[in-house]
């Protein structure tokens, strides 16, 4: 299966590979995109803030580059380390749940919005860039206005 990522195309083929300005742009890339997730979830007092979700995604851009580079050397099964990724994710995910006095659930859309961070990072880490980039811009309204729409839907 072949597959070519527009955005990939249009940054040249430099983007494609494993080589250190494809590695710092991948991480830049992610970074960037974790801080506005990031930076709208702290705006909001949100149990997770801008630094969780830019290390959730670095360190999820960084897995899956390392099982890229790993993987033609036959060291480890292709797509271990991202699945090991979703998995540690989910676990901060979950302890970032609270149950309020009232046993209301509280942090779950900020839970989905890290494991989808994370998402976000496998992509850019895989040199999916605008499966990432997608990902992101349907994220963003999502946590950013969907709010006000329920309130006014209620």
């Amino acid at each position: 299966m072949t597959v070519s990522d527009p955005i990939a195309l249009i940054l040249g083929s430099w983007s494609t590979q494993l080589c250190t300005g494809c590695i710092l742009f991948r991480l830049l890339l992610s970074m960037l995109m974790a801080t506005v997730i990031g930076w709208e979830r702290a705006s909001k007092r949100h149990s997770a803030g801008l630094r969780t979700f830019i290390l959730v995604t670095i360190a999820s851009t960084g897995g899956m580059m390392l099982d890229s580079f790993l993987y033609p050397v036959g060291a480890t099964p292709f797509y271990f380390l991202p699945a090991a990724v979703l998995i540690g994710t989910a676990s901060i995910c979950v302890n970032s749940l609270l149950f309020s006095s009232k046993n209301q659930i509280r942090g779950l859309t900020t839970a989905a919005a890290l494991w989808c961070c994370s998402v976000i990072g496998l992509c850019v880490g895989a040199g999916f860039y605008t499966a990432g980039v997608l990902v992101f811009l349907l994220l963003l309204p999502s946590l950013a206005l969907l709010p006000n729409f329920e309130t006014y839907l209620k």
